[in-house]
């Protein structure tokens, strides 16, 4: 009942939800395309081919066929001659009427006297005119080929339905040709009065079926010709025409077969029919339903509405009714593709990829349907365990702290990449569980050959919190606060003010903030400095909060990543940073996009940067991946692998803040890299220091050398501008030279001046 309240309520759908409707609409506008290139009459073959072979629907015995196309004489006489001795021998046995299949050429010599034996028969006698692409002062396209002219005869048109398969699902009668009615052939050998149009073929009526006979058959058999009174005789050659239609079981047969079977259809009842719009619209109901359902509720939709479309179809057809469920798979097959790769791209942002666990982008997706409270272990000294370890071992070690956690219970363990591990208990049961727990995870862990002690602290939520974000963020904060406790046991609850905590708030606001494009990029030049023409640009992250207005990187970032949100963030501007590359890329600019030394050394920070380059329609030649805080980088060796594949790839890299910290030289030869920036407080104290105008002198030869680009931060006067120029710097970044803004600001500032050919913009 909520859900359908829920369903059918004014309320604005969430993020995923117009996603799954987005792709509804695009499967369904594909679907359609696909319709029009025949593919869903392709797939209604399968259970009209199933009816076929399980059940046979006897024939009405009214319909016998004479070959003409066989016999020993049949390299002596004409087409039409052998035509006009078959319509003797059908007039003279008695039969009902007479059909001729016209297919004979033009100048065929026996046309007068199959217009003799015509004339003579007493039965009447309709023909079966083929169509023929005609293009001629007269008339460009289809239409029905008279190859002769026989007086009282009744013309009609032969023609059906015919898929690229060969396949002749449907017959027609009357058909449109050349702005003419024609009665289709085959609804003439049926006899019967009413035809419904368009009507689909039974083809539970066999072809082997029908009785066939040649007209070297009833050469001086008089008692042969019994076998003809009081039918309908049909005159056509099968054995010189090619086998060019396919028809269930029989396979590949002559098209004459195909008409037989068709007035077959007539003479019997056609079968019942549902339109191939009812099945599209069904899909697209039932897929729209089920966008807006929960996920089990959802999936278990999908597979129904699968199995409905696959199985009834199939289930009926034996029977006579025909349901044409193809377009509405054609939805389900390209809707099904859709969310397969949305699956796989959400499975691989919702699984960490040290361990295979899932992460804490499926702990927030699970967090309402779970039972329990929230509990999250914080392993303590977490990334100096891994730094110590050999890279082989890292998941290995990941695993077994996640086998201790869960021992005793079957809850699914979640973690992150900084140490946190999560999963849902009872409350009383946690308690005396926890307690359990740190006995446990104080007990070395051996991985490889090595014994390596760790300890746990842990965080529960105890209170209700209604936002998976927010109680998951206030979780790990109560998991930090427990480890510099004795008992390494924290309660949400005891968090002063936690429900109002505004560090809370921003952290669990970060998903919605990026939805909503609240997270932007502001861009800031990088200029030459002797005629401030632009070479470059720096994506700044920003934050517009609705209530705190503009929030300063300075105050969200750290919270952020002590949360173990850094990397959604940085993904976030990443993409950003690739949209905006894409913007400029005429002009030979590289953006600078700020990434964390934290995440240089992860396992997967190469196709974690690549991945969302991509995504964002950025190419890693317009890309500067800028490293920031490079004195928190936890394992430089690994760090500097990874951005050497980044260089390979194509992206440049630049070590930022030089000069401070642990930012120096040691780290310059450590790390491979095409840019360098020097820190703002060098400017400053160029103003008054000769040290450190030798120094930035020094680096500046000392990159030119390398083949490395130098920028100087913080030129915010055309003092530090003259200074710099001075010292052989020639580029620099600053508030004298341009401010952080949008980028179409950005773009404007572009417009108004002078830019110079790409291959001189880069500098390296």
């Amino acid at each position: 009942m909520k859900f359908g309240l829920r369903l059918f309520s004014a309320r604005r759908a969430s993020s995923q939800e117009l996603v799954r409707l987005y792709q509804l609409a695009a499967s369904a506008l594909a679907a359609f395309l696909l319709g029009l290139a025949a593919l869903p009459h392709l797939i209604d073959h399968a259970p009209r081919w199933f009816g076929s072979a399980l059940m046979v629907q006897p024939i009405s015995g009214k319909i016998v066929l004479i070959d003409t196309g066989s016999g020993q004489n049949f390299s002596d006489e004409s087409v039409a001659e052998r035509q006009a001795q078959a319509v003797r021998i059908a007039s003279k046995a008695g039969a009902e009427a007479i059909f001729i299949e016209g297919r004979f050429v033009e100048s065929d010599p026996g046309i007068p006297d199959l217009a003799k034996s015509i004339a003579g028969a007493n039965q009447p006698v309709t023909i079966g005119w083929p169509l023929a692409y005609t293009a001629d002062e007269n008339y460009i396209g289809v239409r029905v080929d008279r190859r002769a002219s026989f007086p009282g005869v009744r013309e009609t048109a032969q023609a059906n339905r015919q898929l690229m398969t060969g396949f002749v699902r449907e017959a027609e009668s009357p058909m449109l040709v050349a702005d003419k009615q024609w009665k289709s052939f085959s609804a003439a050998i049926s006899g019967v009065d009413y035809v419904p149009g368009v009507f689909p073929i039974d083809y539970r009526h066999r072809a082997t079926d029908i009785k066939v006979y040649s007209v070297d058959d009833f050469a001086g058999r008089s008692a042969m010709s019994s076998e003809l009174r009081g039918k309908r005789v049909v005159i056509a050659s099968i054995t010189s025409l090619e086998r060019n239609a396919l028809v269930p079981k029989d396979w590949r047969v002559p098209g004459i077969f195909v008409d037989l079977i068709a007035a077959e259809t007539l003479i019997g009842g056609v079968p019942f029919r549902v339109p191939t719009e009812i099945g599209y619209f069904f899909a697209i109901i039932m897929l729209y339903i089920a966008a807006l359902m929960p996920r089990r509720m959802r999936r278990n939709t999908y597979f129904g509405t699968t199995g409905l479309m696959v199985a009834v179809p199939l289930l009926v057809a034996p029977f006579g009714p025909i349901i044409n469920s193809g377009a509405g798979l054609c939805v389900l097959l390209v809707y099904g593709g859709l969310r397969l790769r949305s699956s796989m791209r959400e499975r691989a942002a919702g699984v960490e990829r040290l361990s295979g666990l899932p992460n804490f982008h499926s702990l927030e997706d699970d967090f309402t349907a779970a039972r329990g409270r929230l509990i999250i272990a914080k392993v303590e000294n977490y990334e100096e365990i891994l730094a110590s370890l050999e890279t082989a071992h890292h998941a290995d070690f990941v695993r077994q702290i996640a086998q201790r956690l869960a021992i005793g219970g079957t809850a699914q363990i979640y973690t992150d990449t900084t140490g946190h591990f999560a999963w849902f208990d009872e409350l009383e049961h946690a308690k005396s569980h926890v307690a359990g727990l740190l006995a446990l995870t104080s007990a070395p862990i051996v991985t490889g050959d090595r014994t390596l002690d760790f300890n746990c602290a842990f965080g529960l939520l105890d209170c209700t919190i209604e936002k998976p974000r927010q109680a998951i963020s206030a979780t790990i904060v109560a998991a930090g606060r427990a480890a510099s406790r004795p008992t390494h046991i924290s309660y949400v609850s005891e968090q002063e003010g936690f429900d109002a905590n505004w560090q809370l708030s921003l952290l669990a606001s970060l998903g919605d903030a990026i939805e909503r494009e609240q997270i932007y990029l502001a861009f800031q030049p990088q200029c030459r400095l002797s005629d401030e023409r632009i070479v470059g640009v720096e994506a700044l992250v920003r934050w517009r909060h609705p209530e705190r207005g503009v929030i300063s990187p300075s105050q969200f970032i750290p919270q952020i990543e002590r949360a173990g949100r850094l990397k959604p963030l940085t993904a976030h501007t990443l993409r950003l940073a690739a949209r905006a590359a894409d913007r400029i890329l005429s002009t030979g600019i590289r953006v600078s996009v700020n990434v964390s030394a934290t995440l240089v050394a992860d396992d997967d920070f190469v196709p974690f940067v690549h991945e969302n380059i991509l995504a964002g329609g950025g190419r890693p030649s317009a890309i500067t991946i800028e490293i920031t805080e490079t004195a928190r980088t936890p394992d430089i060796e690994r760090a500097a692998r990874n951005l050497e594949k980044l260089r390979s790839i194509g992206y440049h890299i630049a070590l930022d803040d030089f000069g401070t910290g642990e930012a120096n030289l040691s780290l310059l030869v450590a790390l491979p890299c095409d840019e360098l920036k020097i820190d703002r407080s060098f400017v400053v104290l160029s103003q008054h220091s000769d040290r450190a105008r030798m120094v930035i002198g020094a680096l500046e030869k000392t990159t030119s050398m390398a083949n490395m680009r130098m920028v100087v931060e913080g030129i915010e006067t055309e003092e530090d501008r003259s200074t710099m120029i001075e010292l052989g710097c020639e580029i620099g970044q600053g508030y004298l030279l341009g401010k952080p803004q949008l980028l179409t600001q950005f773009i404007q500032m572009l417009g108004n001046q002078a830019v110079d050919e790409p291959r001189k913009l880069t500098l390296y």
